[in-house]
């Protein structure tokens, strides 16, 4: 237990509350990591009216009576074939068995379930809670294997009507998963669950907001602070720009902190791409590389609200799909559209560094390799090396839209992802008094303008003067740092980095 074993615990409580007596039936969905488990686990206890176990928390303002009641868990995680789903459901029907005697060996999976509903009613005298753990797990899985895929939704919708027939006896049925399918029916088949997801007063029940880090965290902040030679205050602005930034409602005042990166940083004292270590949804890839041609667009998308919040995942919308594993997240609502958009820096890093070695069609050693020499070169700045090693990693890129102005994008697309994945400040397309800017990069003292043509377009001799005549480069001089102007150009025919010019326009003081 959190608590007895001296852990700090976050009492969100009164939401456990507020969900366990509102509908009856209910589906809510995060991020991988976001405590969806422990959510799950603290329902559990609290319909098992373990008032042991919530002494002092904002819940005992709340209830009064703590009733016992039967509940049935189910975690369908790390399930990937049907016939895996079908023995999980029996072993786990089966175990509830041993307690609600089974009196008739031949029933199916969903009769065996009413009737240990029924019975745990009859012998408590409570209404029993029904709580599914990633019940998405299987269907994501096999999402790509259509055969599977159909396999494990027939059980679904064999499975769990008996949730609809065994109602009478069901106090509350919570239903959790990275992603909401409809395929099956499951939704359809119990006909009147509430998706919570994306209610403004659970918008904060999943992960930590500023405010509790300050009253739960100072003792970790002080420590973290001290190590990196930072204020608790820094350490703050460290964290947030590293781990805030989820929104999961209209009400965009309320974001989050992804709780697995931010405990682990105050744990270890170093800012770090936990999330990103601990596993991506199997999926991810494989949507990535079948939108390949939709990646330069994953940043500030406009989806309309209604799709947003209720329609399921898809294979064929990859913007909502990155928005229910937790790649994108709400960042503007207008009244009737969503701006989807990056959390923070470390969903931002891991994104691109997914996305680098498919729109190169480069190894993802080749490209991580790739990248750490520019990285290095960039911070000796050896300008000349670092674009040695781009012309290297830019080659051979794979494009299927057609158009002059989709291949130059997505060039500049892979520039500005290897730039950031460098640790560089970004900004593309700047709007000057004499023209658009394609690209800037700054690394510490150092800023590299680029200006980039296709061959068929003028390729280096325009690009070169575009960068003098609109003398893009020189309203950087000004701010005393090392600034590159760098003509490239591209060759539209082999889809690769062709040559560039390198010219250093001002010295850092």
């Amino acid at each position: 237990m959190i608590r007895r074993e001296g852990y700090v615990y976050v009492d969100k409580t009164d939401l456990v509350w507020q969900i366990a007596n509102g509908d009856q039936n209910n589906f809510f969905s995060r991020p991988r990591r976001f405590g969806k488990s422990l959510l799950v686990s603290t329902l559990k206890y609290y319909f098992e009216g373990r008032r042991d176990l919530f002494e002092g928390l904002k819940i005992m303002d709340l209830e009064q009576e703590w009733p016992k009641r039967q509940v049935f868990s189910f975690d369908f995680s790390g399930i990937s074939k049907a016939e895996d789903l079908e023995n999980y459901l029996n072993a786990v029907l089966s175990r509830y068995e041993t307690v609600y005697a089974r009196t008739d060996a031949d029933k199916i999976l969903k009769d065996r379930f009413v009737s240990l509903m029924q019975k745990a009613y009859e012998k408590t005298g409570q209404l029993v809670a029904v709580l599914v753990d990633e019940y998405d797990a299987p269907l994501q899985n096999s999402l790509f294997d259509n055969s599977e895929h159909e396999k494990i939704a027939e059980i679904y919708r064999s499975f769990f009507p008996s949730l609809k027939t065994g109602s009478k006896y069901l106090k509350c049925l919570f239903i959790t998963g990275i992603t909401k399918f409809t395929q099956p029916s499951l939704f359809s088949v119990l006909n009147n669950v509430t998706i919570l997801s994306s209610w403004p007063q659970y918008a904060t029940v999943c992960g930590i907001t500023r405010q509790e880090i300050v009253d739960n965290f100072i003792p970790e902040l002080e420590v973290m602070a001290a190590n990196n030679g930072w204020t608790v205050e820094q350490t703050l602005d460290e964290l947030k720009n590293a781990y805030d930034g989820y929104h999961f409602s209209r009400n965009i005042g309320k974001d989050v902190y992804n709780p697995f990166s931010l405990l682990n940083a105050l744990s270890s004292g170093v800012i770090s791409n936990y999330w990103t270590s601990s596993g991506a949804t199997n999926l991810l890839t494989e949507m990535l590389v079948k939108y390949d041609n939709d990646l330069d667009d994953v940043n500030d998308v406009l989806i309309d609200a209604d799709c947003l919040e209720n329609n399921d995942v898809s294979i064929n919308d990859i913007h909502l799909f990155l928005y229910q594993t937790g790649y994108l997240t709400i960042k503007n609502f207008d009244g009737e559209f969503y701006t989807l958009g990056f959390p923070n820096n470390e969903v931002k890093k891991t994104l691109y560094s997914i996305i680098l070695p498919i729109v190169t069609s480069k190894r993802k050693d080749v490209a991580r390799n790739c990248t750490a020499r520019i990285r290095q070169s960039i911070r000796k700045g050896d300008i000349g090396s670092m674009m040695k090693n781009i012309k290297q990693l830019v080659s051979e890129t794979p494009y299927a839209r057609k158009g002059e102005k989709s291949l130059e994008e997505r060039f500049r697309f892979i520039l500005k992802n290897i730039f950031y994945l460098c640790g560089c400040q970004v900004d593309e397309e700047r709007q000057m008094s004499d023209g658009i800017i394609d690209l800037v990069a700054k690394y510490n003292n150092l800023i590299m303008v680029f200006e980039l043509k296709l061959d068929i377009n003028g390729g280096l001799d325009a690009a070169k003067q575009q960068l003098e005549e609109n003398h893009y480069a020189d309203a950087y001089c000004a701010e005393g740092k090392d600034v590159y102007a760098i003509a490239v150009s591209f060759n539209s025919e082999t889809k690769a980095l062709e040559d560039y010019e390198i010219k250093k326009m001002n010295q850092a003081k």
